[in-house]
């Protein structure tokens, strides 16, 4: 794969700060401003890549922000969006990051940013990672290496942990804890498998491994998807009648049933939620149409979840239009990475079965 000319932001280079923080810290790896953001940052940040295949060039790239409170002490959290192909910017941008995006005035190009009050980051140092390679900044000089699967995604994951507590070595103490949403679903646990054994096989250096924790969490499209209606009644949703006539219809089979009076109901229940937004029942529902569209694709949802739709004005938080302008639109620079994509589509991973995955769940409780 031929890597030329492509946009690269002054977010990751052009104003990054470089200089050592300690003995301890790799070098050139301090980030001291980013677009949009005038004042000095309450945390040390740091952003680069760690190689997981020097045969294949295969590198992974993170952004670090240390914690508010006491980072030699705080928990250390590895974040990883979904998808698949997700970058986990989404988590620092839209999500618990450090910053939020102010509404924009018309005479500027990039959104202006504002600390974040519940960002994570005020209790604990997060590791912001970009997986599997292909996704956001990550990338290999071995096109081959974006056919991926969950099991490869988590032992290249698992490399990236060693290698940089190797280059952070004074967190290497620290509670550790492994977090993602979504298609992180399979993601987290699949790594916490993988650290939990090369921790009893002796693999240094030894990770504080803790726990981990997953919110809307994909594991298996049709034990998911089974979910769905009942949660939408479990939320006041549809009516008691409703839901007892699809279950009568659909014999507790939601996702694939081939049975008309299910599709119906189905129908029924789609045109009640169709406006909800299916990632917070509590929120208003705004999403820009093409990324929509991928998700749609990506997701294999039924029906009944497919319509996301615009239930009010979003807050600037949450405006993707923001997140697509701050590190696409600042000046730039000559770089030898792809484009920063929010959502690639090509990385065909190949997603492994729910019963490992619930295996998982049990066997790496800690």
């Amino acid at each position: 794969m031929t890597f030329g000319k492509v946009i690269w932001t002054w977010y990751f280079l052009a104003l990054v700060g470089f200089h050592w923080y300690s003995a301890a810290a790799p070098a050139k790896a301090l980030i001291k401003s980013v677009p949009g953001y005038d004042d000095s940052f309450p945390s040390k940040h740091y952003g680069g890549y760690v190689t997981v295949d020097k045969d294949h060039g295969r590198f992974l790239y993170y952004y670090f922000v240390t914690s508010q409170g006491n980072p030699a002490k705080d928990p250390v959290v590895l974040w990883l969006n979904g998808g698949p192909g997700c970058s986990s910017f989404d988590g620092f941008i839209y999500e618990h990051g450090p910053f939020n995006f102010e509404a924009r005035n018309n005479s500027e190009t990039l959104p202006k940013l504002h600390l974040n009050p519940h960002a994570w980051s005020k209790v604990s140092s997060i590791i912001y990672l970009d997986s599997p390679s292909g996704v956001g900044f990550s990338y290999s000089r071995t096109e081959n290496d974006y056919n991926t699967g969950d099991f490869q995604t988590a032992k290249d994951t698992h490399t990236f942990l060693l290698k940089w507590f190797e280059e952070y070595p004074e967190f290497l103490s620290n509670p550790f804890f492994i977090a993602g949403e979504s298609f992180a679903g399979i993601y987290v646990p699949t790594l916490a498998s993988e650290v939990s054994k090369g921790i009893t096989a002796g693999v240094k250096p030894v990770l504080n491994f803790k726990g981990y924790m997953v919110g809307n969490g994909v594991t298996d499209p049709k034990f998911d998807g089974n979910a769905l209606v009942p949660f939408v009644h479990g939320m006041g949703l549809i009516s008691d009648d409703l839901f007892q006539e699809a279950k009568n219809a659909c014999k507790d089979n939601y996702w694939n049933s081939n049975d008309v009076n299910c599709d119906t109901k189905i129908e029924e229940i789609n045109k009640l939620v169709s406006r909800i937004n299916i990632y917070d029942i509590l929120e208003p529902c705004y999403h820009d149409t093409a990324i929509q569209e991928v998700i749609v694709r990506k997701e294999n949802l039924p029906e009944s979840f497919k319509q996301l739709g615009e239930t009010g004005k979003p807050h600037p938080v949450r405006r993707r239009i923001f997140g697509h302008a701050w590190p696409l639109r600042a000046p730039v620079l000559d770089g030898n990475v792809p484009t920063w994509p929010q959502l690639s589509e090509s990385v065909p991973c190949f997603v492994n079965t729910v019963s490992y995955i619930l295996g998982l769940l049990y066997t790496t409780r800690v």
